[in-house]
């Protein structure tokens, strides 16, 4: 027996989205959650995620921060009508939705319909009105079995990727205006402990995806349906973490990883110097709490605390891929204290061997801000850095360090951006010194980029560089100066720039 429905979910969009994703009606798992896509089995989400290559966001806040982070606008073309239960197929007197609402508000240069009764109402009811035609691509649902996930992903991705936000421009902030832009984005309602739930979740993600690379597993086989990877393999062959946690901040983001990975089945160990209720920091304190509860209850979950040597050693050799969360961006100096100098000297030698290490937010050792490498200081295969990159990571020495560099783009923070360079052109000269901007502080960044770069110029040797190059620390002959061929030790036999 048909109902009549009431879309009562408002859309997502803001000025900047460029693309318009269309459904029917929300169904009634949707309805009850007050969201799009709400069935658990629909995979609308996890194939937006994969298009971005994001761990799959989990609560609204983290799927309306998703959309228009990529400039996705999200609603549905029928705003009532009269249905049988989630059926698209029994939809009619369809009254649609006022979609001029969204094309008189942002730029719209393109219109999805997610499944074929979405495309056909939208072309009989929208098209003509609007003035803009709609493709149609394959619906999510559960219902429409023959298009597995691999093939909903790549149709996404054609289709998005043209008009979709990349979070390769974004912006090289220095560490204080990142402290500073932390602080707005949880004024504005995603606090700092979410920010470090997500950025746990992300080095988790990009973690597994290291751990399938280094196992030579073809991406497409990959993404079942349950998007984790190696479901079909036995747990004994999966592939080991090993969380290397500082008493910290970035030790939290660390703690939010592992608990990540073991909920998702991996074998993980947790290494740390405090325990959680002993970490001062906050949320790092409540974050690390609240997964030792979690490792606690799992057998493929291990937290070694306060290890020998031999401990810290046995550990690393079995593990595949070494999250560091050691030390942050706060960093600053020559040398490492005790225990982490030895922690990462042996991460370093067990990297040597073939362990695959990611870096979160910035290699422990490295400077965030200038770029110089404390000794010793962790050489990672990536670093996951939040929310925009730091200056220390673009400098021509970080490469060693770093390895790769990806964004984890933790909040949509473009509104905020804009705002405040808004504020600084409409503002006279004269601010006061509490007043000051991340534009102010921009410039700053960019005097110190031009001494950097005058330095560069210089390229200065000896022990009492500025940097600390690579090449003279590790004596492997690899020098980025050079257009001779290089012939690294195994240290750089997996090369960042190859």
């Amino acid at each position: 027996m048909p109902s009549t429905i009431e879309h009562t979910i408002e859309p997502v969009f803001d000025k900047r989205s460029r693309v318009l994703v269309l459904g029917s009606i929300p169904s009634p798992k949707s309805r009850e959650q007050g969201f799009f896509y709400g069935h658990p089995q629909n995979r609308f989400w996890r194939a937006l995620a994969a298009v971005f290559d994001e761990p799959v966001p989990r609560t609204v806040e983290d799927k309306k921060d998703l959309l228009l982070r990529r400039g996705i606008a999200l609603w549905d073309v029928a705003a009532s009508c009269e249905i049988e239960g989630a059926s698209d197929a029994s939809i009619r007197n369809v009254v649609p939705n006022n979609l001029k609402l969204i094309l008189e508000t942002a730029d719209i240069q393109a219109v999805f319909c997610t499944g074929a009764k979405a495309g056909q109402l939208y072309a009989r009811l929208c098209e003509k009105d609007l003035g803009m035609p709609a493709a149609t691509l394959p619906s999510t649902s559960p219902a429409n079995a023959k298009t597995t996930l691999p093939q909903l992903v790549q149709a996404y991705r054609n289709a998005l990727s043209p008009y979709t936000a990349s979070s390769e421009n974004a912006p090289v902030l220095d560490v204080a205006d990142v402290v500073r832009l932390e602080r707005e984005i949880a004024k504005r309602g995603t606090p700092l402990a979410l920010l470090m739930e997500r950025a746990g979740c992300f080095l988790a993600h990009r973690a597994q995806r290291m751990a399938e690379k280094q196992i030579s597993i073809e991406e497409n086989a990959l993404l079942n349906e349950n998007d984790q990877i190696m479901d079909n393999a036995r747990p004994e062959d999966r592939p080991r973490f090993i969380v290397l946690c500082g008493n910290g901040n970035n030790g939290g983001d660390g703690w939010v990883a592992a608990r990540d990975l073991a909920e998702n089945g991996q074998h993980v160990t947790v290494v740390c110097n405090v325990m959680p209720n002993e970490i001062s920091a906050q949320p790092a304190r409540d974050a690390a709490q609240a997964a030792k509860r979690v490792l606690e209850t799992l057998p493929h979950a291990l937290i070694l605390a306060t290890p020998t040597q031999e401990q810290l050693h046995e550990a690393l050799s079995q593990a595949d891929v070494c999250i560091d969360a050691l030390l942050g961006t706060g960093f600053e100096g020559s040398h490492v204290r005790p225990p982490f100098d030895a922690w990462i000297a042996a991460a370093n030698e067990q990297r040597a061997r073939g362990m695959l290490t990611i870096a979160a937010d910035v290699p422990s050792g490295l400077s965030a801000q200038t770029g110089k490498a404390a000794t010793p200081c962790v050489k990672a295969d990536e670093t996951v850095t939040m929310i925009v990159s730091k200056p220390g990571l673009e400098t021509p020495f970080a490469f060693a360090f770093c390895g790769t560099v990806s964004v984890a783009p933790l909040a949509y923070i473009d509104p905020i951006l804009d705002e405040k360079k808004e504020s600084a052109l409409a503002k006279p000269r004269a601010a006061s010194t509490n007043d000051r901007t991340l534009d102010e502080n921009d410039e700053k960044a960019a005097a110190s980029s031009k001494r950097t770069a005058h330095a560069e110029a210089k390229r200065p040797t000896g022990r009492n560089n500025e940097f600390l190059r690579a090449e003279a620390e590790d004596d492997d002959g690899y020098d980025p100066y050079s257009d001779r061929r290089p012939e690294p030790e195994p240290l750089f036999q997996r090369d960042p720039w190859s």
